[in-house]
């Protein structure tokens, strides 16, 4: 993870103050050992949750990105570009009630295929000090676990749109919901220009109705297997940051028949819903390796799951004032059974220990 640039500038408003000030640094940080530990916390915090969004730059909203392609083709330095970011953002935050302390950190790396760039929204935290003659003092870290919004944008397919006008990947945008005021949030995702260009989602819940039909033309046994191992498989993926790959799961579900899955996942997805023909401009497109032919037909190959939805795949849950309730999916049907029209539950076969708790003087069968 090679880190090209880095650098941060302080931000703060007070909601009673009508002005946001900005405290711009004078020059880029050294790319060091500090500054790539950083950057490589920072990244797993941002692979890891589960708020992400995915898209691109709204054609409506050029601001952020006319900035960004000013700095990519050499028109202004990282440092005027991210100073500039800062003091407009600063500007949009004026005569509003909102909120913001802490630094806004911008860093790029390179990779093999493609240059990204970071943004995050950092806080501080006080915390205690030894120092040289072993005294107390107080000290400022960076509190990681506090970290707010962060967002990557693939340079690489930023640039291929600009010099082709077209949109090569819809995805090249990601925005990470984190830590803090959700109005602060919203504004950098709108002052940024990013819309959403991927529903996860329903994309998720289209893909898991589709493993329940495949489970259920297996025995029962093996049908729970299934499922848990494409549950697990797709979380696993999720966490690293990684795309669920219809290909690499089937392999995992089936090695016997390893393209099983796989096609049962393409023929479902035709059944419903039609498909877009395959455009000569389909045909020159780098992201056609993500999809499957079919005649005149395309489909994706590959899911970015949404965590939320797989979880609650295999297990329901929820809980108010009074009641907290978890149980298997595997459950519903069997040991448990709803009734939509009065919404209700009746459990059998309840937990020894529930039972202890209600019958204290029952004896344990």
């Amino acid at each position: 993870m090679p880190v090209t640039h880095f650098i941060t500038h302080q931000i703060n408003k007070e909601m009673q103050k009508p002005a946001a000030m900005v405290t711009a640094t004078n020059a880029e940080a050294v790319i060091d050992d500090y500054c790539h530990l950083v950057m490589s916390q920072l990244k797993g915090i941002f692979v890891q949750r589960a708020s992400k969004r995915y898209g691109c730059f709204n054609p409506e909203v050029t601001r952020v990105k006319g900035l960004t392609l000013n700095w990519l083709n050499d028109q202004q330095s990282f440092l005027s570009w991210s100073k500039t970011i800062c003091e407009q953002f600063a500007d949009m935050m004026d005569n509003t009630e909102l909120e913001i302390d802490g630094y806004l950190a911008f860093a790029t790396e390179e990779l093999a295929d493609t240059d990204k760039l970071y943004i995050f929204h950092l806080r501080e935290k006080s915390n205690l000090c030894l120092t040289a003659d072993m005294q107390l003092s107080e000290s400022r870290v960076l509190d990681f676990s506090n970290t707010g919004f962060g967002l990557s944008i693939d340079l690489t397919a930023l640039k291929t749109e600009q010099q082709t006008g077209e949109r090569s990947i819809e995805k090249y945008f990601t925005f990470s919901f984190g830590r803090g005021d959700k109005a602060i949030q919203k504004l950098f995702s709108e002052f940024t220009g990013f819309i959403d260009t991927l529903d996860t989602e329903q994309e998720t819940q289209e893909f898991l109705a589709i493993v329940e039909e495949y489970a259920s033309t297996l025995p029962e046994e093996q049908s729970i297997e299934t499922k848990t191992k494409v549950i697990e498989y797709c979380v696993e993926q999720d966490k690293q940051g990684e795309t669920v790959e219809f290909k690499t799961l089937s392999g995992q579900l089936d090695s016997s028949a390893p393209e099983k899955f796989e096609q049962f996942v393409a023929l479902k997805k035709r059944e419903r819903r039609a498909v877009r023909p395959r455009s000569e401009s389909t045909m020159n497109d780098p992201d056609a390796s993500n999809e499957l032919t079919h005649g005149e037909s395309v489909i994706k190959t590959e899911l970015i799951p949404d965590r939320k939805s797989l979880k609650n795949y295999l297990r329901y849950s929820g809980k108010n004032k009074e009641v907290t309730l978890s149980f298997a999916a595997t459950a519903l049907g069997s040991d448990i059974s709803f009734d939509p029209s009065e919404n209700s539950l009746t459990i059998k076969n309840l937990p020894t220990r529930l039972l202890k708790q209600l019958k204290p003087d029952a004896t344990e069968s």
